[in-house]
């Protein structure tokens, strides 16, 4: 096995160290779509909760980046289309051909021709070393005898291997009964050898040597591992935080399953013996802040110790450990506050830096106090102190509705619910929208509801420009591999709201969409012919039908209202999805001032305030086309026979109107006892008075 081998089996023993661990995986997502996730459904609820934290970016901020080592490098994705494989030059070939083989001699009797010495020697240990011959040894250390400009590459990979055969790292072994399998590791002293072995590749790298296989960080977790063979977690902790600190995902990961193994109830002794170092207090802290969630959602583990119940022992302990000034102050606090110890969380903010997520709390703590004024310069600070580009990752609300915690656009959310609250609506607009990409929905109510027709359109010219680049027409269950940005979004939801307000040629000139804005456009058009009171009555009613049918078929595209009640955001592929000015159900406080309740109720349709509200306009339009039709025409019976068709299913009763109109007034045609279900279309031409 060869140093490329063994590159990720490093974590396999401390996984198995740690199988039985507390910590449940995540139960299985509620079935059907991602419903987006809005901060201003339950506002109060937004306020005063706090998300969890992100384990693998906490674990990177554990200690200093070290400058002197390599920054970890991901490996290249693989290409959609595998290119053509390269032809191997003379030395690759012949160490495939010596890898291929199973015994040292068989890889000594391959051509080499043209391999290097180092290389040689290095790919005959592999063999041995994969093998599990005792020669292995020699022949890495016939690489490191070599004069340093001979070794080359081979010279530090030598040094990795030797460390690995010292520890006897052969990875786990397979165990066909699934049970854990007893490894058996070498004595102290030797493990110590190994340790030696891999600080030589950590310095040779700080001195510049070229590491190009990342073999320094590698080191790294393997004397980690070796930490914890020997029981040491302290030491372990300390090396696989700088991993993390370098970049190099398994370093986290590592500590994850530390930190783990050290809530488990089981392991409370080893905890009390590790908690007085500074960074163990730190990874317990990071373990709860972040991945509490994990525990509340089993119900207990094998102990019988109920999640809660871990939680507040590890919490009570690590506030007795840890001492004034500990870097971790304000994830405890955090972690105290959601676990509603807010004495505790308020003790430890007094000792906390001014950090974002210090501010963020103490803004929280103002809420829970009735102090919005001080909560709102709290929020003010945390919102200067967070890093605009620091994400914790996505979680999942109690909906399981999904949010990409970035604290920098949460913290603009939670702003823009009390701005909205205080009456500041732009402002509200300005806050949400830094967020827009997570909170598109709130962003959308704001918006559609809040904002005035020209204060929106303010706020477009100034935040949403045209695109530079035409987009391409969007076909029904089509992607056209073009991303319909945000920007684009506002100006569609402008101009829908600028259609449905009457102000046709404004709104065309804010569709960005091609066929929508035809369609806009189309529709303009035809209600002006309608209403032209100088053309004969059947032109106009014809205007009217097609300006209906046109409304029934696209209207959601070019006037339908992203949120409540049409649903755009899906698509209307939903009836309901909550209506964020609804007072009538919330247990807690609103924040909903009546002022604001007052402008959504406003910007809601003035009648048939329903699902796909616009159907019922264009029943509208179409009576207006009946109005100017011969009653006994079959223009007139055919136009009430479509309308009725539009809504029937979902309003029996204005069927039923439509109907009676068409008895009352027109003509029997033998379709007309199928009337709102199989309709001719309107012949215009035959109606005549």
């Amino acid at each position: 096995m060869s140093y490329l081998d063994s590159h990720r089996s490093r974590v396999l023993p401390l996984a198995s160290l740690i199988a039985a661990a507390l910590i449940m995986p995540l139960s299985g997502q509620a079935c059907g779509p991602d419903f987006p996730n809005r901060l201003l459904m339950d506002r109060n609820g937004t306020l005063l909760s706090m998300p969890e934290g992100n384990f693998a970016f906490e674990a990177s901020r554990l200690v200093a980046v070290d400058p002197q080592l390599p920054r970890w490098q991901a490996p290249a994705p693989a290409p959609a289309t595998p290119p053509k494989p390269m032809p191997l030059s003379p030395e690759q070939q012949a160490i495939a051909q010596m890898r291929a083989t199973k015994t040292v001699e068989e890889a000594d009797a391959v051509n080499a021709q043209g391999l290097s010495n180092a290389a040689r020697l290095y790919t005959l240990g592999a063999v041995a070393f994969a093998g599990e011959d005792p020669r292995a040894s020699q022949y890495f250390q016939q690489v490191l005898a070599l004069p340093d400009a001979e070794q080359g590459e081979w010279g530090l990979r030598a040094q990795y291997s030797l460390g690995r055969l010292l520890m006897d790292d052969h990875g786990t072994p397979e165990n066909e009964s699934g049970a854990e399998p007893v490894v058996k590791h070498p004595e102290k002293a030797q493990l110590e050898q190994a340790m030696a072995a891999f600080q030589q590749v950590i310095d040779q790298v700080k001195k510049g040597s070229a590491d190009p296989d990342q073999l320094a960080l590698s080191s790294l977790g393997q004397q980690a591992r070796i930490h914890l063979w020997l029981g040491e977690f302290i030491p372990a902790a300390q090396l696989y935080a700088q991993q993390a600190a370098q970049g190099d995902p398994d370093g986290g990961l590592s500590l994850q399953y530390i930190s783990t193994y050290l809530i488990n109830p089981q392991h409370v002794e080893a905890l009390k013996q590790a908690i007085h170092d500074p960074l163990i207090q730190q990874l317990v802290t990071i373990e709860l802040f972040a991945r509490g969630s994990n525990l509340q959602m089993s119900d207990a583990n094998s102990t019988g110790v109920g999640a809660k119940q871990v939680i507040d022992q590890n919490l009570t302990l690590l506030n007795d450990s840890v001492k004034s000034g500990f870097t971790g102050s304000d994830r405890l606090a955090a972690l105290a506050y959601r676990s509603g110890q807010y004495a505790m969380a308020a003790n430890l903010l007094k000792n906390a830096a001014d950090s974002g997520l210090a501010w963020w709390l103490r803004a929280k703590m103002a809420l829970r106090d009735g102090d919005v004024k001080a909560a709102t310069a709290a929020y003010a600070k945390a919102a200067a102190a967070f890093p605009t580009d620091e994400s914790w990752g996505e979680q999942r609300n109690d909906e399981f509705a999904p949010e990409m915690i970035v604290p920098d656009c949460r913290v603009a959310g939670e702003q823009a619910i009390l701005a909205l609250n205080r009456g500041d609506y732009l402002q509200a607009m300005d806050l949400m929208y830094r967020g827009k990409e997570n909170y598109w929905a709130d962003v959308a109510d704001i918006a559609e509801r809040v904002l005035t027709i020209d204060e929106l359109k303010g706020f477009v010219d100034k935040h949403a420009p045209a695109p530079t680049t035409p987009l391409k027409p969007v076909k029904p269950d089509e992607y056209n591999g073009e991303r319909i940005t945000q920007e684009v979004q506002l100006r569609e939801l402008l101009a829908r709201r600028m259609m449905r307000a009457g102000r046709y040629q404004e709104a065309v000139n804010y569709f960005a969409i091609p066929n929508y804005r035809q369609a806009a456009q189309d529709f303009a058009n035809l209600m002006k012919a309608a209403q032209d009171k100088t053309a004969d009555n059947n032109a106009r009613a014809k205007s009217y039908y097609q300006a209906a049918a046109l409304l029934r078929s696209q209207g959601l595209e070019f006037t339908g209202y992203e949120m409540t009640p049409d649903y755009n955001i899906y698509g209307a592929g939903y009836s309901y999805l909550g209506d964020a000015f609804n007072t009538k159900d919330s247990k807690d406080k609103s924040w909903i001032s009546a002022a604001e309740a007052a402008r959504a109720k406003k910007s809601l349709p003035e009648a048939e305030n329903r699902f796909l509200h616009y159907r019922w306009q264009a029943v509208g339009l179409a009576q207006k086309a009946a109005d100017l039709l011969p009653p006994k025409s079959q223009a007139y019976a055919a136009v009430l026979c479509n309308a009725a068709g539009w809504v029937i299913a979902r309003d029996a009763k204005t069927g039923r109107a439509l109907y009676q109109r068409y008895i009352k007034n027109g003509t029997q045609f033998d379709w007309g006892t199928k009337f709102g279900y199989d309709c001719p279309a309107p012949d215009f031409s035959t109606a005549t008075n």
